[in-house]
């Protein structure tokens, strides 16, 4: 059963005294026949009947008819996605695909010394996937400019839901004092599930700077290039400045890697990573 019902919060943009929320997911079409078909019709079968699905999709339409799914093709909907893969199509190290060395530049106080030591692998495999990655990022912020909603979350593609989703649990995901709320891990967040709130004062500034990692080419000046780690870094930088965060998780990633079966997520979703995405 959804339900649409849930407490009252500060009036907002719609006027209600409830906020409004809206989730957005990207997929390829090899991927949705995969698990991006299930994740749809679970989201369909639980969550709130006033909640959209904004679906990018990639080279493919999901064909679902129902008002809640809102799809667009996400290379028509951003083009500077587009134009970031045309400028790394041939470049090795953007696909993960570069194997080589950081150099890591250490000043040896005591003796005055610059020791210099590399760092063996580097660039190769998922954590410098940039292009791959982009998709996700680019989707996020042409979602947050379309929507009205005042709370947008991000939901993976190979996310299954088997329980209902309240208004009451979407409130307590995004505080309204928060920029954002995540699931925080000891080294790098799980960014499966991500709250973004579009009435924060700083969400616009923070998304910005998110898509400027992509349109200017800024991600390869960091150490990673995947988007959790492009996510924390700006995630603290802004934390810095003043923003609260809320970790969905409320600790319990620094003991546990897998941190979303930790949440209250686990009540109602599951994140299928791996070789589970085609159970």
């Amino acid at each position: 059963m959804r339900t649409t019902s849930g407490p009252d919060s500060a009036a907002l943009s719609n006027g209600t005294g409830r906020r409004r929320f809206a989730t957005v997911t990207t997929c390829h079409a090899q991927g949705y026949e995969a698990y991006g078909r299930a994740m749809v019709e679970s989201y369909l079968a639980h969550w709130p009947d006033d909640v959209p699905l904004l679906l990018y999709s990639e080279g493919f339409r999901c064909g679902v008819e129902d008002p809640r799914v809102v799809e667009h093709d996400l290379l028509e909907a951003a083009p500077d996605l587009a134009a970031f893969k045309a400028r790394h199509r041939d470049h090795l190290l953007a696909h993960g695909r570069q194997l080589g060395h950081r150099p890591d530049i250490r000043l040896i106080p005591r003796e005055g010394q610059i020791r210099v030591r590399l760092r063996s692998p580097w660039g190769l495999g998922f954590r410098w996937e940039a292009v791959r990655f982009s998709h996700k990022i680019f989707a996020i912020l042409t979602a947050a400019v379309e929507t009205d909603a005042d709370v947008l979350f991000w939901l993976d593609a190979d996310s299954r839901f088997f329980a209902d989703v309240t208004h009451a649990e979407l409130d307590a995901l995004m505080p309204a004092d928060c920029l954002l709320s995540y699931l925080r891990r000891k080294n790098i967040s799980e960014c499966g599930f991500v709250g973004y709130n579009l009435r924060h004062p700083m969400v616009r500034s923070f998304l910005a700077d998110f898509g400027a990692f992509y349109r200017y080419d800024l991600l390869f000046h960091e150490k990673e290039f995947h988007d959790s780690y492009l996510f924390d870094r700006l995630r603290r930088r802004y934390e810095r400045a003043g923003a609260r965060t809320f970790d969905i998780a409320v600790g319990a990633g620094l003991a546990h890697s897998h941190v979303m079966e930790h949440s209250r997520l686990a009540r109602f979703m599951e994140h299928l990573k791996g070789n589970r995405k085609h159970v």
